[in-house]
């Protein structure tokens, strides 16, 4: 190799390879060297092929038959013309470097150099980056506002909707809510909501809260826009068109519609310092005028359940009580009806008893054992009165006769009831009795008897293992009231069923014992003397007051 071709490779910075005409190296320079070599090689042909294996093209130049030998360095070296190429070296797994691969023929030689363009290449992708964060600040300097008012509208709305949610299912505080709500977004000096009235609104709620019942007036143009659905602006110094006084300086009305589906249920109207309404707080209020209507519609569905099912409950409780008087009505009549019947059996064959008796009364003064006779007689006519009373008993009870309003003396009525139960009061119960001196009142007799009956014979039911069985009736006037206390001291009943037993169908008994009628026709007998009864829990006693009103 000339000497003029190696010193010119010694001024040269950068990494420098020359070969001959037939591909043998012949000489590379330091700066080929310390770039491509930690050391100075003793074998130059293993370290050539290491830097082909490292080194790729960054556009392939497709010149060659055979893509598996065809490196950077073999194609600079073929090639037959000035070639020129860029180039990536692999350096090691985590740095590279770029080239770019000239080659230069100068008569037998082949001259290859390696231009470091890898600052460069990193200078352009900074450019680049800094591009591309400059296009993308322009755009968040562009889209940061609307997505902050949008972030901030969003908030808002969930503010509104929070509000809502939490305010309970009545309308009134439904709507005392949103305009408080709208009245701190929006900075308003004055809001309320009218409902509809067709011609004109009526004030319903206003916050600050000085004003209620008052008629408001709009104009035409107004009134077509909120029978549209859309929000009106009006800069005004009136409140409304029949409004009797001006407001001290110009104020933006704002008139927000408030439907129930598709009907005008009433408007919502705030007073703000005069401004321009912006599109963004335009569409918030639409979101908001929007929220409150759904609310409105659902507490508006609710009361509407809440009234069908009210309705549902009176009907039931109709019914239950129809029920109620037409089984108590069914069952006095049977009863009166087998008392009659009874009664009139008994009587035939008494009458003769009684006939007989008389005759044998007569016979017997004439015998000479008379004095057995007449003691034998006494008992028969006892017997006979015994059952004449009971007969009368019977019928004064059930009084088919009486469905008026009567005077009656109530500690007779209640002897009465425990004559007809003297065949169930076993020896040994104690009946007391604390009548106090009433006067008669006006009741359905045979009514009440049907109360106290059922009372007693609960009594004695529950005193079936009692080992002294007492019953107490007092009976007193208290507070222009006819009171009637009947307690015993049999098992009482447990706390958990004291809240039912005036449900029709509730029942302590065992099954076949007891139809869980017998308590609820008595509280509906009590109802329509228009007075009270009650269960009065007390230790180890059973209790019930009855109050009736003696006027």
């Amino acid at each position: 190799m000339s000497q003029l071709l190696k010193s010119l490779s010694y001024y040269i910075d950068e990494p420098l390879l020359i070969y001959d005409k037939v591909s043998n190296m012949l000489y590379q320079n330091k700066a080929f060297i310390n770039t491509f070599y930690k050391f100075s090689p003793s074998n130059w042909d293993s370290e050539i092929k290491k830097l082909e294996y490292k080194t790729h093209f960054q556009v392939c130049v497709l010149d060659t038959e055979n893509l598996r030998t065809y490196t950077p360095l073999r194609a600079a070296i073929s090639s037959k013309l000035d070639f020129s190429t860029a180039v990536v070296y692999q350096k090691d797994s985590h740095n590279s470097l770029h080239f770019i691969i000239k080659t230069v023929k100068v008569k037998h030689f082949i001259l290859i150099y390696f231009s470091n363009i890898t600052d460069k290449i990193k200078c352009e992708q900074l450019i680049k980056e800094n591009e591309e964060l400059k296009i993308k600040n322009q755009e968040f300097a562009i889209t940061a506002p609307a997505a902050q008012n949008q972030a901030v509208k969003m908030a808002i709305l969930n503010r509104v909707a929070t509000t809502l949610r939490n305010s309970s299912i009545d309308l009134k505080t439904l709507l005392m809510s949103s305009i408080k709500e709208l009245a701190i977004i929006f900075g308003a000096h004055k809001i309320y909501f009218a409902k509809n009235k067709e011609t004109y609104f009526k004030i319903n709620y206003s916050y600050p809260e000085n004003m209620q019942d008052e008629d408001i007036y709009f104009d035409e143009k107004i009134l077509e826009d909120i029978r549209a659905n859309k929000i009106n602006y009006t800069t005004t110094l009136k409140e409304h068109n029949r409004a009797e006084s001006t407001l001290r300086q110009a104020q933006t009305r704002v008139v927000i519609p408030i439907n129930i589906e598709e009907t005008l249920f009433g408007i919502i109207v705030l007073f703000i310092t005069p401004k321009k309404i912006e599109d963004d707080e335009h569409e918030l209020l639409v979101n908001i005028s929007n929220q409150i209507s759904g609310s409105v519609l659902q507490v508006n569905l609710f009361s509407q359940i809440s009234n069908k099912k009210n309705e549902l409950e009176e009907t039931l409780t109709e019914l239950k009580t129809t029920q109620l008087q037409l089984i108590n009505s069914e069952k006095m009549a049977s009863l009166g009806q087998l008392i009659a019947n009874v009664a009139h059996e008994i009587n035939t064959p008494l009458a003769s008893i009684s006939a007989n008796n008389e005759i044998m009364h007569s016979l017997i003064q004439k015998s000479e054992q008379s004095e057995i006779l007449k003691d034998m007689l006494d008992i028969d006519t006892e017997a006979i009165k015994r059952i004449t009373n009971l007969v009368k008993s019977l019928k004064r009870f059930v009084r088919l006769d009486e469905g008026e309003i009567q005077q009656a003396d109530i500690n007779s009525e209640l002897d009465l009831t425990l004559q007809l139960l003297h065949h169930r009061i076993k020896k040994g119960v104690k009946i007391t009795k604390n009548y106090g001196e009433i006067p008669h009142i006006s009741c359905y007799p045979s009514m009440l008897n049907q109360v106290f009956l059922n009372i007693l014979t609960n009594a004695l039911d529950a005193m079936k293992s009692t080992q002294e069985p007492e019953i107490i009736i007092e009976t007193k006037i208290v507070d222009s009231n006819l009171q009637v206390k009947i307690s015993n001291n049999g098992t009482p009943i447990e706390a958990i069923y004291r809240d039912k037993l005036f449900e029709a169908g509730f029942t302590t008994k065992k099954v076949g014992e007891g139809t869980g009628l017998g308590l609820p026709i008595c509280k509906k007998i009590i109802d329509k003397h228009k007075g009270k009864i009650s269960y009065i829990p007390k230790s180890n006693i059973t209790e019930f007051l009855i109050e009736v009103p003696i006027e």
